[in-house]
């Protein structure tokens, strides 16, 4: 079976083979400044309290993260958007475990700046079981520390694929999610971080997996003590 990891290493590389040798280096200059630069520094760390918010989902409905905490873990994945094929794999991959975090008393809430209907047509086309938030003008991503605006240089490339971040959020400017996961007890403490600027680079699912079944063993051990 293969990994989050390997999929997404495989589609980077088609991507770069299939544009022209100018394209390819200019995606691989942005995302060595992005990782040069201080994004996603500031992001919450293991132990460190998860910022609340609330925000609407896919259908406009509201969703707390504490009001989500008190029934379990929440594993809590920044996403940039449906157009992105690096997400669209990833979406599916947690997707895949959502059953097994289900059945471990967790919950999986997706989050991005893109458009509720926009966030509706990815929840349908991917199959995707948990809510998918919508962050307009990423207020929340700021808030976590995982904000980015995609470079100048690749902007236009962007265009041409069809990707006008603007058009796409609904809102000007060329600002992003890094694609950044925390794993949130139900004290609302991040118990794992995850934070790349590399949009190849994702938290593995089976990793959340474990640090849900972290948690549990814990809380048993914590019950036989008393």
């Amino acid at each position: 079976m293969s990994t989050l990891a390997s999929e997404l290493e495989v589609f980077w590389d088609s991507l770069l083979d299939r544009v022209s040798p100018e394209v390819a280096e200019a995606l691989r200059r942005a995302e060595a400044e992005l990782a040069e630069s201080d994004a996603g520094r500031t992001a919450p760390k293991m132990g460190d309290p998860a910022p609340d918010f609330t925000l609407p989902d896919q259908h406009g409905r509201p969703v707390r993260l504490h009001d989500v905490l008190a029934g379990g873990p929440v594993l809590l994945a920044f996403y940039r958007g449906g157009w992105c094929p690096f997400c669209t794999i990833t979406l599916r991959a947690l997707e895949r475990i959502a059953p097994v975090f289900r059945a471990g008393g967790g919950q999986i809430l997706a989050i991005s700046p893109q458009t509720a209907g926009r966030a509706a047509q990815t929840a349908a086309c991917n199959g995707l079981s948990f809510p998918l938030l919508v962050d307009r003008d990423n207020v929340v991503a700021e808030r976590y520390g995982v904000v980015y605006e995609l470079a100048p240089e690749v902007r236009p490339i962007y265009e041409r694929l069809v990707h006008s971040i603007p058009e796409m959020n609904g809102v000007p400017g060329w600002k992003l999610p890094l694609p950044a996961s925390f794993l949130i007890g139900r004290d609302g403490r991040v118990t794992l971080a995850h934070v790349r600027p590399d949009i190849h680079k994702r938290l593995e699912p089976e990793a959340a997996v474990e640090g849900l079944k972290g948690m549990e063993n814990d809380q048993k051990k914590l019950a036989l003590q008393h």
